[in-house]
């Protein structure tokens, strides 16, 4: 008898000692988590404010400047003013001018004759807001339109939210706060839990079996909302002691395994960069580079894509900035390198006349690093050197002292250089004279509009003229039709790239654009 309740007294003390260092473990895990998780809902929120608010400027800027226009109404000057507005602002879908009654003419539809809908909300800096239904029936978008003046811009509401998700159960959304007016909002956002939570006086809380964060901006009458449910934030810890109260000592080991496995998948967007990067998943799509006079593909430029585990791939635009801000842009464009050689290498030690052009960022022109990991690629694959070029974008070599002496590495190690979207930014004379550069890339928001069947862009023939002056080759981005390949290769421009020619594609579909075009070159 004394035996057994030794044993039973010894197990309950051993099974206690167990489940109280399991309860102590799952209720500290908790804590953690719950602590981490609620960071990322306001971190999340803290971005969406700033994608708001950022396309709020972009509008408050275009409209103030379009204030100051004193010529006369829907004239072709006029008109061209607008065009050139929506051109210029990257948020911005169309422009309008109004006589306060109706819609009288738009950068997307020329003279028009609309009535204007009532204000839905109006700020006191005289901006007035409403929104309205584009598109076929059935298949209606809303937009949103923003008033100052007699000018009214365009905004797709999307654009407000156009952020790297952090979790898959997070909703988000953008609310006007006079009324609580939904401008922008994700999916599966409740409509009525987000107007009851914009309202309520904390900015963070548990509300409806949900932890929402609300973030209020200072300089626009706009707030963001984002929820999760509360289950995700913060669990139940006697609900999880019942799956391991039987197996106590196993489950103490498992339950640790676990809760160390899901804590590192909290991810924020330093560490799912740094996985990209462990996993080498930033790889080199390639688009054709066309020579204008011949027709024939004479190389690529190599554009970066995130290439997730589940095979979904993540355009530049969503990261390349956060990467740099976060001081991780050498290591993906030392990837991207790779990729290059990995991919197009065996092609471009076949043929000598193909070269792959890489982007640059700022980091990688403070010194000569990237040339070290061209090295070993050049060793293994037998590409010459005169077959890897490089492009700066123009606005980072406004600091020619800086950018020079690296630059000039690059080209004596037999690289040429091209500066990107030239004309974007301070490009002079004086300023190409003072930069060791063998040529330019005309920025495709110059040439659209010749694919509308209006004129060139005045700047196009000064930028041509410029660069002819200076001896520099020149490639003309986004050409997407035949009159605007005619009109660059009459004045002079060498190269194109567009998707007159081919898209950005994977290497392996590079490769297999590269045989077509031969086999059609045999034909002919």
């Amino acid at each position: 008898m004394n035996s057994r309740f030794t044993v039973l007294t010894t197990f309950c003390i051993v099974a206690l000692a167990v489940l109280g260092t399991l309860a102590l473990a799952v209720y500290a895990s908790d804590a953690v988590s719950e602590r981490q998780q609620r960071q990322q809902v306001d971190e999340f929120s803290n971005r969406a404010l700033l994608r708001a608010e950022l396309v709020s400027s972009e509008a408050e800027t275009a409209l103030r400047q379009l204030v100051r226009y004193d010529g006369t109404p829907c004239s072709d000057d006029h008109l061209k003013q607008l065009r050139q507005t929506e051109e210029q602002f990257r948020y911005v879908r169309e422009v309008g001018w109004t006589d306060g009654v109706k819609l009288r003419c738009t950068s997307a539809r020329g003279r028009v004759d609309t009535a204007l809908p009532a204000p839905e909300w109006t700020s006191a800096a005289g901006f007035t807001a409403w929104q309205t239904e584009t598109g076929k029936r059935g298949n209606e978008r809303p937009m949103f339109n923003v008033r100052l003046g007699d000018h009214v811009v365009v905004i797709d509401p999307r654009f407000y939210l156009d952020i790297v998700p952090l979790d898959n159960t997070i909703e988000l959304a953008v609310l006007e706060t006079q009324d609580g007016t939904i401008i922008s909002r994700s999916p599966g956002a409740d409509h009525e839990l987000l107007r009851a939570a914009l309202q309520r006086n904390t900015n963070n809380a548990y509300f409806e079996r949900r932890y929402y964060t609300v973030e209020r901006s200072h300089r626009y009458p706009i707030a963001v909302v984002a929820y999760e449910p509360e289950d995700r934030v913060r669990r139940n810890p006697l609900a999880q002691l019942r799956h391991v109260l039987a197996p106590a000592l196993v489950a103490s080991l498992l339950g640790t395994w676990f809760v160390m496995r899901w804590r590192r998948k909290l991810r924020t967007p330093r560490n799912a960069i740094l996985q990209g990067i462990r996993q080498r998943q930033f790889v080199a799509w390639l688009q054709p580079i066309v020579s204008l006079e011949s027709g024939r593909c004479v190389g690529a430029e190599a554009l970066v894509r995130w290439k997730l585990e589940d095979g979904s791939v993540i355009a530049p635009d969503t990261f390349i900035a956060m990467a740099e801000s976060l001081g991780l842009i050498e290591p993906i464009t030392d990837q991207v390198v790779h990729s290059v050689f990995d991919g197009a290498g065996s092609v471009l030690a076949r043929r000598r006349d193909l070269h792959v052009s890489i982007n640059l960022a700022g980091e990688d022109l403070v010194g000569t690093r990237v040339l070290d990991t061209l090295k070993d690629c050049f060793r293994k694959y037998a590409v010459r050197p005169e077959q890897i070029w490089f492009e700066v974008i123009e606005r980072m070599l406004i600091d020619t002292a800086r950018s020079t002496p690296a630059l000039a590495a690059y080209r004596a190690a037999g690289h040429r250089i091209f500066i990107d979207d030239f004309g974007t930014g301070y490009s002079s004379l004086s300023y190409l004279q003072d930069l060791p550069v063998d040529g330019i890339k005309i920025d495709r928001s110059f040439i659209r509009s010749y694919a509308k069947g209006e004129e060139m862009n005045k700047i196009v023939p000064h930028v041509i003229e410029m660069a002819r002056s200076l001896d520099l080759a020149m490639v003309a981005e986004g050409v997407e039709t035949r009159a605007q390949a005619d009109y660059l290769r009459e004045h002079g421009v060498q190269y194109a790239q567009g998707w007159l020619y081919a898209k950005a594609m994977p290497a392996d579909e590079f490769l297999r654009y590269l045989e077509r075009e031969s086999a059609r070159a045999r034909e002919a």
